[in-house]
């Protein structure tokens, strides 16, 4: 957890915000949000808190999933969860195991005969780009490298 982190549940716990909505905002999950509460001294039951209706604060402010910071969200418009194209990209790039991919297909590699698979519609004949620079510049072929 960041020392951002670690400040914002505490701005938000001193809000009145509950462990699942700061933990939902913050992308951790509840019990890592309560454990560091309850370390600091700010656990305890909220539910006096929200009696008075004028404390409590009118939407919940989220957070960048990539760096962790501030998003100012807009009216009618779609919900943000990155800061900017690059955190999204950055993110993905390193989540590769979420992203949700359709229609696979495995075939094997004409250079080294190795299988493999890829997404999409398009016939791929290569497993990666080494392979394709062997076979059309040195003329390497699966049939000729086993014979």
């Amino acid at each position: 957890m960041t020392e951002q982190q670690k400040s914002t549940i505490k701005t938000l716990r001193q809000q009145n915000f509950s462990y699942n909505a700061i933990a939902n905002a913050l992308g951790l999950t509840i019990s890592t949000v309560k454990s560091y509460c309850q370390r600091t001294g700010l656990a305890g039951n909220r539910k006096e808190a929200f009696q008075s209706k004028h404390d409590t604060p009118l939407k919940l402010p989220t957070f960048c999933k990539c760096c962790g910071r501030q998003i100012t969200q807009k009216e009618k418009v779609k919900r943000r969860i990155f800061c900017s194209d690059e955190c999204r990209v950055t993110w993905w790039n390193s989540h590769h195991e979420l992203v949700k991919r359709r229609n696979p297909h495995t075939g094997k590699c004409l250079c080294c005969g190795k299988e493999f698979t890829w997404f999409g519609q398009k016939q791929k004949k290569f497993c990666n780009h080494e392979c394709y620079i062997r076979h059309r510049y040195e003329g390497v072929t699966y049939d000729t490298e086993t014979v």
